[in-house]
């Protein structure tokens, strides 16, 4: 058989050491017609032994032979399998788009990538109960307005994990979705542009003389998005170049938890979706860390809001969410650490707000917000309340404050409680927005003597912060103390 033939090296290793079965029939017909009857009945009873032997491995041959003249694309692999089947894609490039219509899974080997024509969706799943797992999927188109993607997924129960989406619009993308879990995938959000004189999308300004080939940030997808969705679970994924790396829309009770977001334009970006729960996640170099407005009912803890810095970027956005609860963040290095506005009842607890170069700012219209065991130090200006009325919020719970930045720490009883209250200065408000420059007066000694003026006394006119219970550097260790003493004393 000709080497070059598809599929004939496979056909060579399935039959590898296998004599031709004419071997075996001009043997017997060159037999000399002399021979005895009992030699010839031997020979006989040998031949047809050999041949039963052999049968079942000359079947896989043939079966071999059968698979490689008829092989399939994987579309037609998908078609022809039955409902809940595992199909193995082997290594190599395989052509998308491809659509799912039943429930599959599909295992990549390494090296399996489906790649698309740079049009429509890469991967559609349209059926509930897919897996999609060890798979690169890669070349979707890039107009916005069709949603396209390295995957879709509009059935439920989606599993897809330890893949790979790049070269693509959106990475992920979940429509009208429950039940969906996103594990452990990198995604890499589309940066440049092949050269073409078309537009990127239909409508768009791309002057066909445009040399460059880099695609904005807001041209881009996000990296999962999702919309009208309940109850899906996003772990352990890697995020990067994407217009927003986890998109929330209209998605009700999810959890996202110890994800990696970077070099995004919002690491979170969520609107209009309430009980979702966010844990363990890593936002860094970031135009936003996360922007959370229109929702309530959640939970944001032990995330890592850090160096998402530019002229106005953020480690954390609050806008118009309620009833929530912010607890034990790092919120660290960023153009503003933490902003509220139009926010109530939330309870913000055991924060670190350290060396931003605005720590908070908090806006109008935010009421009943309990603030308790925050760190906020190091932070170039501390709070911005533009005027404000911060009085509607509770700066102490249950007699414990926040620790600041302070040169008098008075804690006569070694509470770990400071004796006095502190109030934060807000000296420059919104004028540091338009004019950067102002940032080299905030250790100024007349802003110094100021702030130490305002923490004995207030003065008449000025935006400030009061803490009634401000914390010493100690308190923790204080409280650790007192708490293992009194389970000591309980044990005896």
């Amino acid at each position: 058989m000709n080497a070059d033939v598809a599929g004939s090296a496979r056909l060579q290793r399935a039959g590898e050491g296998i004599l031709p079965s004419r071997t075996f029939t001009e043997g017997w017909k060159s037999q000399p017609s002399s021979e005895r009857p009992e030699q010839s009945s031997f020979r006989r009873n040998a031949e047809t032994s050999t041949r039963h032997a052999c049968a079942p491995r000359i079947l896989a041959i043939t079966f071999c032979l059968i698979l490689n003249a008829g092989a399939s694309t994987l579309q037609q692999q998908i078609d022809a399998a039955a409902p809940n089947e595992i199909i193995r894609v082997e290594s190599g490039v395989h052509a998308g788009p491809i659509i799912i219509t039943k429930p599959l899974t599909l295992i990549g080997e390494p090296g399996a990538e489906i790649r698309g024509n740079s049009t429509g969706k890469v991967v559609t799943v349209a059926a509930n109960d897919v897996t999609l797992r060890g798979l690169r999927i890669t070349g979707s188109g890039l107009q916005l307005s069709d949603d396209d993607a390295a995957i879709f997924v509009t059935g439920n129960h989606a599993i897809i994990e330890n893949c790979v989406a790049a070269d693509s619009l959106h990475g992920i993308y979940l429509k009208k979705v429950s039940g969906a879990q996103i594990l452990n995938n990198r995604i890499q959000g589309k940066t440049t542009l092949a050269a073409s004189t078309e537009p990127v999308e239909k409508g768009t300004d791309q002057s066909a003389e445009n040399c460059d080939t880099t695609l904005v940030a807001n041209r881009r997808g996000n990296g999962i998005h999702q919309w009208n969705c309940e109850g899906n679970l996003i772990r352990g994924n890697e995020i990067s170049d994407a217009r927003d790396g986890i998109y929330f829309s209209f998605t009700n009770n999810s959890r996202v938890e110890n994800n990696l977001i970077q070099h995004t334009r919002y690491g979170l970006h969520y609107m209009y979706s309430d009980g979702n729960a966010f844990e363990n996640n890593t936002f860094t170099e970031n135009a936003a860390g996360a922007a959370i407005m229109f929702s309530k009912n959640m939970v944001v803890r032990g995330n890592r809001f850090v160096s998402n810095r530019g002229y106005r970027a953020y480690g954390l956005i609050f806008q118009s969410s309620d009833n929530s609860r912010i607890e034990q963040n790092e919120i660290s290095e960023n153009a503003v650490g933490l902003s509220f506005n139009q926010c109530n009842q939330n309870e913000i607890v055991g924060n670190q707000v350290t060396r931003n170069y605005i720590g908070l700012r908090f806006g109008s219209n935010s009421d009943g917000n309990r603030f308790t065991e925050n760190i906020f130090t190091g932070n170039l200006h501390p709070i911005e309340t533009g005027a404000s009325d911060v009085s509607g919020s509770l700066w102490a719970v249950h007699g414990v404050g926040n620790r600041w930045d302070t040169e008098l720490e008075l804690d006569f009883d070694r509470d770990g409680i400071v004796d006095v209250p502190h109030r934060e200065l807000d000296l420059f408000g919104i004028l540091r927005r338009d004019f950067p420059e102002i940032a080299f007066l905030s250790e100024s000694p007349g802003v110094k003597l100021l702030r130490f003026a305002n923490e004995r006394a207030v003065i008449p006119g000025m935006s400030s912060i009061e803490d009634p219970a401000p914390l010493t550097s100690h308190f923790w260790r204080i409280r650790a103390q007192r708490a293992a003493r009194a389970a000591l004393a309980q044990s005896k």
